[in-house]
C-alpha cells in the first residue's frame, strides 16, 4: 500500500506549457508544494516560474513608475533573483513568445507598465516573477526519475484565476484519482 503512495510516476513528461508539481515531501524549501510553469524545455535546459509563491513585495519595489500601485510580484525561483520576468495573455499589446494558446512569455515591459498604470491590464492576465527556476542538461530528467515532480497540463484560466493557496492542491487533483492520496501527506512529515 505505502509503496504505491511513494512510487508515483508522473503521467506526463515535462514540456513547454505544462506545470511541474512538486511531490509533497520535497525537502528543498524553495520548491515545497510548488507549481512551476515551464516556459522553455529542451535537452540542454529548462526554465520555469513558481506560480504559487507571491512575494511580500509589490512590483513597485522593482519598477518605481508603479509606486502607489499594489501589483503582485512572485518568487519565480532561486536562480538570478535580481531578474524580472513575466507571462501574460496580452499578445496584441505586449508581444512575447507564445508558449501555448493564449499564454506568452516576456514581451514589451514598458508597454506592460503603462497599461498597468492606466488599469488596462491587471493580474488576471499577467504575472511578474523575480528570479526563475532553471535546470541544466539532464537535471530535470534526473529529478523526474527521482519522482520529485509530477507533470500536468493547464490552461490560462487555471494559471491566472486559481488562488495561490489552492494551486498545488488543484494541480494534484488535475492528475486524477490515482494521485488523490498525495493530498493527505502532511507538509511536515514529523507531524504525521
Amino acid at each position: 500500500m505505502f509503496e504505491n503512495l511513494i512510487n508515483r510516476q508522473s503521467p506526463a513528461r515535462p514540456e513547454k506549457g505544462r506545470v511541474l508539481i512538486s511531490e509533497p515531501m520535497l525537502q528543498d524549501k524553495s520548491f515545497q508544494r510548488s507549481v512551476i510553469y515551464l516556459c522553455h524545455h529542451n535537452e540542454e535546459e529548462s526554465v520555469g516560474y513558481i506560480l504559487n509563491r507571491p512575494s511580500e513585495q509589490s512590483l513597485s519595489i522593482l519598477i518605481k513608475e508603479l509606486e502607489g500601485i499594489e501589483f503582485p510580484l512572485y518568487f519565480g525561483g532561486p536562480v538570478d533573483l535580481n531578474s524580472l520576468h513575466f507571462i501574460h495573455t496580452y499578445p496584441d499589446w505586449l508581444g512575447g513568445e507564445q508558449i501555448e494558446d493564449n499564454i506568452y512569455w516576456s514581451g514589451d515591459l514598458e508597454q506592460a507598465i503603462e497599461y498597468i498604470k492606466i488599469g488596462k491590464i491587471d493580474e488576471s492576465g499577467i504575472r511578474f516573477f523575480a528570479g526563475y527556476s532553471g535546470w541544466g542538461s539532464g537535471q530535470l530528467d534526473a529529478e523526474m526519475d527521482l519522482q520529485s515532480w509530477l507533470v500536468a497540463e493547464v490552461n490560462p484560466e487555471f494559471i491566472f484565476n486559481t488562488p495561490n493557496e489552492e494551486l498545488w492542491t488543484a494541480s494534484v487533483k488535475k492528475l486524477g484519482a490515482n494521485y488523490k492520496t498525495l493530498l493527505f501527506v502532511p507538509e511536515d512529515p514529523q507531524f504525521n
